[in-house]
């Protein structure tokens, strides 16, 4: 259905058909500790920080210039919705304080919700890394999984049918997932309800890959040394 190999020149941008690189981090409402502006790194449109390295692997790159941090993020152009399996091989070359990479899947559909966190890891040096699924934009209906995360190359695995979300890590035939979530419904923190986007009709995502630096899931950025790396191999989406 899709997939991206990252095959290219050095110093190339991912392909422009397939990808967006952000200019943009979206700041915090009424920030507090490491989400506030002097800790918040940017993502940026540079080669610097996105960039095909010539060995069929994408790039995020995080660097520093003086009290100032970047990062990269790309989104697909593309979306899938409900029968799919999403994978890409990554190799976190960026497990260090101030750092925040994740591989996600996101609508961003007026109205709509939900968001597949395959893997996040983070680099304030309290939250345990893991694999997360969100059924609504305020942080109150989620369902999580701690795993860890070392600087290998892996391939993180979703498969999203009618009965749920179910992961993966290298996976092989005959391996069971190591997490799952039913389409039964998330149980919300603040109300009597279960909440499941996934399934509504026409409910689609695209894929997101980034290396945030700061905020509060990386922490103190001064505290980490640069530049950080996170490779990617390829997305695959069938």
């Amino acid at each position: 259905m899709f997939h991206d190999e990252f095959d290219g020149p050095a110093g190339s941008v991912p392909d422009p058909s397939k990808w967006q690189v952000s200019n943009h981090r979206t700041p915090i409402k009424n920030p507090v500790g490491f989400d506030r502006p002097q800790f918040f790194g940017q993502y940026r449109d540079s080669r610097q920080n996105v960039f095909l390295d010539g060995n069929s692997n994408l790039v995020l790159r995080a660097t520093r210039e003086g009290n100032r941090y970047f990062g990269g993020l790309v989104h697909g152009l593309w979306r899938g919705g409900i029968g799919t399996t999403w994978e890409a091989r990554i190799k976190f070359n960026c497990l260090a304080p101030g750092m925040w990479p994740a591989w996600w899947l996101s609508n961003d559909d007026p109205g709509r919700s939900g968001e597949i966190d395959l893997i996040e890891w983070y680099g304030n040096g309290t939250w345990p890394s893991g694999t997360t699924v969100h059924a609504n934009p305020d942080g109150t209906a989620f369902e999580t999984c701690p795993i860890g995360v070392d600087g290998g190359w892996h391939n993180w695995r979703v498969t999203w049918n009618p009965s749920g979300m179910y992961f993966w890590l290298d996976y092989a035939d005959g391996i069971e997932p190591y997490f799952s979530v039913p389409a039964t419904g998330i149980e919300d923190l603040n109300e009597p309800i279960r909440e499941w986007p996934f399934n509504d009709p026409g409910y689609t995502v695209f894929p997101v890959l980034n290396l945030a630096v700061g905020g509060s899931g990386g922490g103190d950025p001064a505290t980490g040394s640069y530049p950080q790396e996170m490779l990617v191999d390829w997305v695959r989406v069938f």
